[in-house]
């Protein structure tokens, strides 16, 4: 319990010191533009779009979402749906010609030289199948493009390989984050789950600890005021 203590001070230490953000990586950055009005005279109704979702998933999806974004300057519908019993998110051009085809490496590349702030040469290009490969992107649909960047500072950015959306970033003070959380919330296998038997017992061990010291306290505070107040030896 004293080692699960520590751990519990020390985690909390450094959440509360570096900000959400920078463990994030949202410094590195930035959003993308959208689409300008002179671009929605090229859209077609998004009703049109039906038929090709229809094809795509073989009349088979929900849709979850849809919202019109830029890509190279260009207007693109971005579609959510289910499908199979999981989400997948497509591309389609804003003409209604067609979804767009799945990126390749040297698109992910340069649609991850375009998410950041700074953008410099990446240092190599991953394609992602299985969680092994990066267990830094669990949580994540799969598989998705790994763009890892050396400059200006060490950060990897996982990459929707149909949207070229930015699923997330994977920062050194991230891998520290994550590292401290899994001590914190005693989850050493996915590191999400914080209901779990082990931690509710080690919890209310550290309760009992935590109490028990502050009437040990109490007691000897009580203790040592008694002694003090008991009268001397009478000079004779």
């Amino acid at each position: 319990m004293a080692i699960q203590i520590i751990a519990w001070m020390a985690s909390g230490l450094y959440f509360s010191l570096i900000p959400i953000t920078e463990i994030r990586g949202e410094h590195l950055t930035r959003p993308l533009p959208g689409p300008d009005k002179g671009q929605l005279a090229e859209l077609v109704h998004p009703g049109q779009v039906q038929g090709l979702l229809d094809q795509h998933f073989a009349d088979d999806w929900t849709l979850l979402s849809l919202e019109l974004v830029n890509l190279n300057g260009s207007a693109r519908w971005r579609i959510e749906a289910e499908s199979g019993g999981r989400r997948h998110t497509r591309l389609i051009s804003g003409s209604g010609a067609g979804i767009e085809p799945r990126l390749s490496g040297e698109q992910a590349e340069t649609r991850a030289r375009e998410w950041l702030r700074d953008p410099f040469e990446p240092a190599s290009v991953e394609w992602i199948e299985d969680l092994s490969q990066s267990p830094e992107i669990r949580g994540r649909d799969l598989p998705v493009w790994k763009v890892a960047f050396n400059q200006p500072t060490p950060v990897n950015l996982y990459i929707d390989p149909w949207t070229g959306d930015l699923l997330a970033r994977r920062t050194r003070q991230w891998r520290i984050f994550d590292f401290l959380w899994m001590l914190h919330i005693m989850d050493f296998d996915t590191r999400d789950d914080f209901n779990h038997p082990l931690l509710q017992i080690a919890a209310a061990l550290g309760l009992v600890i935590a109490l028990s010291g502050v009437i040990f306290w109490m007691m000897t505070t009580r203790l040592f005021r008694r002694r003090n107040r008991r009268p001397g030896p009478v000079a004779g």
